[in-house]
């Protein structure tokens, strides 16, 4: 069931309920008031039988009221369904007059300024597969089924067999392209199985979902996921159905047992082997699965073997929230509730929402009972009826115990839940079965429960694990864990944690290593001295200063060193090469220790900046820059600079440039193009606004007209919310002009038929609509000075 509001709920309970609608085809949302309805069909483990591995595709049928145009196959389509869970016509106060001033007539009616308020679920997202505009009926209608449509070409494995459960089950959803539920595929089995050959990708998902004893199916978020029952602990209550609404089956199903015929081949042939698990009587589900084992069968007739329930129909009003697979609480007419699973689930919006949930799997056996002989008839009826020196004895399943005796205790499965029952003498002196505790709390208590805390807040999962060392362990795993008051642990292990706060006096250990563990923020005052100091070096924990009388600090190796005594910073390789700073001057040496070149401060016409002496280059070739000096290079892989940055004379950049922002250019920006004699440019052409054009070319059909899209990633760089302007020309005898435009096409009309051109678009390139002649900060000053600057470092 989905994740709703309390209001959500009850509103969907109450009396008078309001629905919306946002449909979205494509890229075009539709509401309530553009359809006539639409009906929803979903499914799990549906079917005569119970359907173990499903891979039931939900659908959805809309009927639009009008004709909907350009709608192709496999458009994506989301359907949302939202409840009134504040109505503001339904919410208004009559108030005295006195309190509204001067008004002394009747009653005032208070306006609220509140709007109506609707909550959304998602029903699903579904992909076209019939579209049949109805032009006589003004009507459109169209029918769409969800994801399973795109897994139907076939499985080719690549994983090294045996291969576990959950790596096939990721295999088959990355090369679907499904997006799967991360945390519904982390608890699939990590069982081997062999390679699964000769089915699709729904079909083989459908395996998948069989050894996980549950079904496939797309989620409303469109996320794959392998599901089994659920347990939301929904009720339907008796005033949510229709007349007549409930059909029950008096007759429960249990299933009885389980096979798979399996193809085996031998050296010389090949056969065939059915593996079972449970009864021969009962109901009956046949399989097919050609990499099924015996083991495997087991494990799944283990998983389904006490589900039971009483087969239904129900008509009723419908919750959206709730979904297939999920487990409903009914009362039936005799006032007894009972649980039934919502196997399959149809959804109808005409204005109003109605619902039909049904489980019709067939109850009867499929098989008779298997023959026993005399001799085992009479030792079944002895074993069933011996005392054993008084001792009860304990049941379970869901058929009721034969010839029991008084204290005897069965453990009973019903639907979900697990009920114990004993057998006990009555007021009236005869014996029966009364239920004395079950998993499934009263209505008043679970109420109290799902109110008491907010359910994303409850811990979600207890269990043992063996994770952390082998050892068993009790793990909790889910929502945050707050522990308030006092707690005591005494032995913990604890991987990663952080105390806010922590007290000195609460550490009771003897010995903290420091070579063990790291320090940081340390208090200088928690030191007994204030200063350390020595002959040349003082440093001052209270005031944070480290002085230096003399010396140097350097490596083992002198190629790093900061000199005090000379005042300079150096910097060599192995080598030789590397750098020194010495009165503002940053030095480039080479492997000979010669130099090469320097940088420094450095102003022009109190224009301050950095001089690179001796610099021969700046390249840019691919991801590396590097600045040449003399023969050696030093190089880094990126040149930033903030704010603004003036390159003087000709740059040249070999390999890709990315503008992050505004691009001014002061002269001609021009394409070089290499001619057969020499490079030659062409200036680019511009507009005095932001314009984006686009170019093809068509031709008009039978009726003179054709409609032309355009294109979807040039719509998303133009704004054809502002007009736009198309060009045409034709290409042969006869007139023609454009008839209409608009957001995601124009229509082009010939005054002949078939009547070749070609068309130009040009819009206003998005996130730039207002753009005309944008006057810059740039002053004639500025301009002029670089121009200086640039017929200086010409003549240097």
């Amino acid at each position: 069931m989905l994740t709703v509001s309390d209001d959500f709920n009850n509103a969907m309970k109450a009396e008078n309920r309001r629905f919306e609608i946002r449909i979205k085809v494509g890229d075009k949302i539709f509401t309530k008031n553009d359809i006539n309805s639409w009906v929803y069909s979903g499914g799990s483990i549906s079917g005569e039988t119970f359907q173990i591995g499903s891979t039931f595709s939900n659908s959805i049928k809309i009927e639009f009221c009008s004709i909907l145009e350009n709608i192709r196959e496999l458009t994506e389509v989301t359907v949302e369904v939202g409840i009134a869970t504040y109505d503001a016509d339904y919410h208004y106060d009559n108030i005295s007059p006195e309190k509204v001033g001067s008004a002394r007539v009747g009653y005032a009616k208070l306006i609220h300024y509140k709007p109506t308020v609707y909550e959304y679920v998602s029903i699903g997202t579904f992909y076209v597969t019939k579209c049949d505009p109805d032009r006589n009926e003004n009507k459109t209608t169209l029918e769409a089924s969800d994801r399973f449509v795109f897994l139907e070409s076939e499985y080719v494995s690549e994983l090294t067999y045996p291969a576990s459960i959950r790596d096939v089950a990721i295999e088959i959803a990355n090369k679907s392209g499904s997006v799967i539920n991360e945390t519904n595929f982390s608890m699939i089995s990590t069982q081997k199985i062999r390679k699964p050959e000769g089915y699709t990708f729904r079909q083989a998902i459908g395996l998948i979902a069989q050894f996980e004893a549950g079904y496939a199916r797309f989620s409303r978020t469109n996320q794959l996921e392998i599901m089994q029952l659920i347990d939301p602990k929904f009720a339907v209550s008796p005033a949510e159905y229709f007349q007549k609404g409930l059909t029950k089956n008096e007759l429960m199903y249990k299933i009885g047992g389980i096979s798979c015929t399996v193809p085996v081949q031998s050296e010389n042939s090949s056969e065939q082997v059915t593996y079972t698990a449970g009864s021969n009587t009962g109901p009956q589900i046949v399989l097919e699965n050609k990499v099924m084992t015996q083991d495997l069968l087991d494990n799944i007739y283990q998983k389904i073997k006490d589900i039971n329930f009483y087969p239904f129909t129900l008509n009723w009003r419908g919750n959206p929230a709730l979904e297939t697979g999920d487990w409903l609480t009914l009362t039936d007419r005799d006032g007894t509730p009972f649980k039934t699973p919502n196997l399959s689930y149809i959804l109808t919006f005409k204005g109003g929402l109605t619902a039909t949930s049904s489980a019709n799997t067939n109850s009867s056996a499929q098989t008779v009972s298997a023959y026993s002989p005399p001799l085992n008839q009479i030792i079944k009826d002895i074993n069933s009826r011996v005392d054993a020196a008084g001792k009860n004895s304990v049941y379970d399943g869901t058929e009721e115990p034969p010839y029991p005796k008084e204290g005897d205790i069965w453990f009973k499965k019903n639907g979900p839940d697990d009920e114990i029952w004993v057998y006990t003498k009555l007021v009236d002196a005869t014996y029966d079965w009364v239920l004395q505790t079950s998993t499934r709390l009263p209505d008043d208590i679970q109420e109290k429960i799902d109110n008491s805390v907010p359910s994303d807040e409850i811990v979600k999962t207890i269990n043992l694990s063996q994770e952390m060392d082998g050892k068993e362990w009790l793990k909790i795993t889910g929502a945050k864990i707050w522990l308030t008051d006092q707690t005591k642990i005494d032995d913990a292990i604890i991987q990663d944690a952080m105390i806010g706060s922590l007290s000195a006096s609460k550490i009771n250990a003897g010995t903290l290593n420091a070579a063990t563990i790291d320090v940081i923020n340390l208090n200088a005052k928690s030191l007994s001295a204030g200063t350390i100091s020595g002959k040349n070096l003082s440093i001052n924990l209270d005031t944070g200063a480290v002085q230096f009388q003399k010396g140097y600090i350097a490596g083992a190796d002198n190629l790093i060193r900061f000199d005090l005594n000379n005042s300079l910073f150096q910097s060599f390789s192995s080598g030789g090469s590397g750098f020194k700073v010495q009165y503002g001057r940053f030095t480039f040496y080479d492997v000979n220790q010669t130099e090469i070149g320097f940088v420094q401060p450095w102003a022009y016409q109190d224009n301050p900046g950095i001089y690179l002496k001796g610099a021969k280059n700046l390249n840019l070739e691919g991801d590396t820059v590097s600045i040449q000096l003399g023969t050696t290079t030093y190089g880094t892989n990126r040149i930033i600079m903030f704010g603004r940055t003036t390159m003087v004379n000709q740059a040249e950049i070999f390999g890709k440039l990315t503008v992050g922002g505004d691009l001014s250019v002061i002269g001609s920006k021009n394409a070089a193009h290499v001619t057969r004699d020499g490079l030659r440019l062409t200036p680019a052409y511009e507009t005095a606004e932001s314009y984006l054009g686009d170019i093809g070319t068509a031709e008009t059909g039978e009726d003179c007209t054709v409609v032309i899209p355009i294109e979807e990633h040039f719509s998303d760089v133009i704004n054809t919310d502002y007009e736009y302007q198309v060009f045409l020309q034709i290409y042969g005898e006869g007139s023609i002009c454009v008839l209409s435009r608009d957001k995601t096409s124009f229509t082009v009309q010939s005054s002949v038929p078939n009547l070749p051109f070609a068309w130009e678009i040009k819009g206003k390139r998005r996130g730039y609509e207002d753009d005309r002649l944008i006057l810059t900060d740039m002053k004639f000053e500025e301009i002029k000075k670089l121009e200086e600057r640039n017929i200086l470092e010409e003549e240097e």
